[in-house]
């Protein structure tokens, strides 16, 4: 049943923040206000799966759409183009950034609202990577130069990852300057900088500018071009360390990818460390999860040992809102470039199958393999690691 609102400006107004302030309370990344044929759709995103929200009555769609765009600092008068935007709110005490994204749709604008407060996990561990591989990620970043990748989808966690990083490296004495789009949490002894595409300041721009800044790390949100991409392994090659993503699959794929993208295999192969590839799981709710026997097949699938009888499966119950999770945790993929693995990549023979083939053969975990490990400890389901690898 849609929400009627009766009264002035300032009713609208609440009923807006109350959507913003429960998008908040059941830990929402996103939230969708959507003009529809019929009806005005609220959906909230959470653990990356949309849901519906109880919807807007169309008589206020324009007034909605109004005040997020006001709230923005957006132009209400303009429908035709799409607009970007950002504000901040206290929330229960909390100071909340928003960014404000409009988009013209046959039946009215539609607006996404993205929730930027919610990086509170920077350790690699409590993301969801195991020890031994944060050991060796830690090891890798406390080089003094060369290139770490962290990859994945969007959405996939890359941003918290690299943040992990940040904080493990965090020193008064280093001087570590970030180029972020957007920056989504702060540090005390970091210079972090956000892109502005409309006055010029683009990653490849910015990233020029930081080299002038006498840097000891440098951290690049994304690699997006050309020249991003050769500025920052050519940093990573004069005695800085660098993190930065990459939209990419697999460990593979992300090599490829700089191939295509014109970096050249020599400076490839001597400046990356480390690729880290990345998918977020739902965790299970752990008060109504249901057991499944473990027979024979599956054991061997998941590599599961003889003392465990049963996975778990998702149910629903009041605590997860009738969904069977309640957060999300990491899957990693770590491939650190020791000098075979450089050597392969420098060769104008080396391939796709080739890259594939040799990390096979080294016995290198994938992401599939690292939800397989999550399932066996009760963490997520099969169904839900299928689902996202």
């Amino acid at each position: 049943m849609a929400i009627q609102v009766h009264g002035d400006e300032g009713r609208l107004a609440r009923l807006v923040d109350s959507y913003l302030h429960r998008a908040i309370q059941q830990r929402a990344s996103d939230i969708h206000f959507e003009s529809l044929a019929s009806s005005f759709r609220v959906r909230y995103r959470i653990d990356g799966i949309l849901h519906d929200q109880a919807p807007i009555s169309q008589s206020h769609r324009l007034h909605v759409l109004n005040r997020l765009k006001i709230m923005g600092s957006l132009d209400i008068a303009e429908k035709r183009v799409p607009q970007d935007g950002a504000f901040t709110q206290v929330v229960n005490g909390d100071k909340t950034s928003f960014r404000v994204s409009t988009f013209p749709g046959e039946h009215g604008e539609k607006v996404v609202v993205r929730i930027l407060s919610h990086v509170t996990t920077l350790v690699l561990r409590e993301l969801g990577m195991p020890d031994a591989q944060a050991r060796a990620l830690e090891a890798v970043v406390a080089r003094p130069h060369g290139m770490v990748l962290v990859t994945g989808p969007t959405g996939s966690g890359k941003t918290s990852t690299l943040y992990a990083l940040l904080r493990h490296l965090e020193r008064p004495e280093r001087n570590i300057v970030t180029l972020e789009d957007p920056i989504e949490y702060r540090f005390e002894h970091i210079t972090q900088g956000q892109t502005n595409p409309k006055a010029g300041f683009t990653f490849a721009r910015g990233l020029r500018a930081i080299l002038r800044q006498d840097p000891d790390i440098i951290m690049v949100g994304e690699m997006r071009d050309k020249e991003t991409a050769d500025t920052a392994f050519k940093a990573a090659l004069t005695g800085h360390l660098v993190l930065s993503s990459l939209h990419t699959n697999s460990a593979v794929e992300t090599v490829i990818r700089l191939f295509d993208m014109g970096v050249e295999r020599y400076v490839i192969a001597s400046a990356l460390r480390c690729l880290v590839g990345q998918r977020l799981v739902r965790v299970l709710c752990q008060h109504c999860r249901t057991p499944v026997p473990l027979d024979d097949g599956l054991r061997t699938l998941l590599g599961a040992p003889a003392h465990v009888e049963h996975i778990y499966q998702e149910s629903s119950c009041h605590l997860c809102n009738q969904t069977g999770f309640i957060g999300r945790r990491g899957l990693f993929e770590l491939v650190e470039l020791d000098t075979g693995l450089a050597d392969l990549l420098r060769s104008t023979d080396t391939s796709r199958t080739t890259l594939e083939q040799e990390l096979s053969r080294r016995g290198i975990l994938t992401i599939r393999d690292a939800g397989f490990a999550a399932v066996v400890s009760g963490e997520t389901s099969l169904n839900e690691v299928y689902r996202v690898t």
